[in-house]
């Protein structure tokens, strides 16, 4: 069975791991979404209340005028393995960005 997830959950689970890998300053600059990859060209955010299926979704942002993403958001893994692919994704862009180059931050779960 496909596990489905609503578009306002998968925010719960990410908005802290948003706020632990970000700089106060890059936090306050955060624009961050997520959209159907299907929709890609059109960076059409979903509504909260959307079901989102695995990898039907991706989350799209921006911080400090740089924008990133992540690749499409594998939700049968549970809740852990969802945070584990975002922070992954959301470490190769700071440590390619040119406010965070080279740097590494905080491991998930810390």
């Amino acid at each position: 069975m496909t596990e489905l997830m609503c578009v306002r959950e998968v925010k719960l689970l990410l908005e802290p791991m948003f706020e632990a890998m970000l700089s106060s300053t890059e936090l306050g600059t955060l624009v961050w979404r997520i959209e159907r990859v299907s929709d890609y060209s059109n960076e059409v955010e979903l509504p909260d209340d959307a079901l989102i299926a695995p990898n039907e979704a991706w989350v799209r942002w921006e911080v400090l005028g740089e924008a990133g993403g992540s690749g499409s958001l594998r939700l049968d893994g549970g809740s852990n393995a969802l945070i584990s692919f975002v922070h992954s994704d959301l470490q190769d862009f700071i440590a390619e960005s040119r406010f965070g180059w080279g740097e590494l931050r905080g491991q998930h779960g810390q």
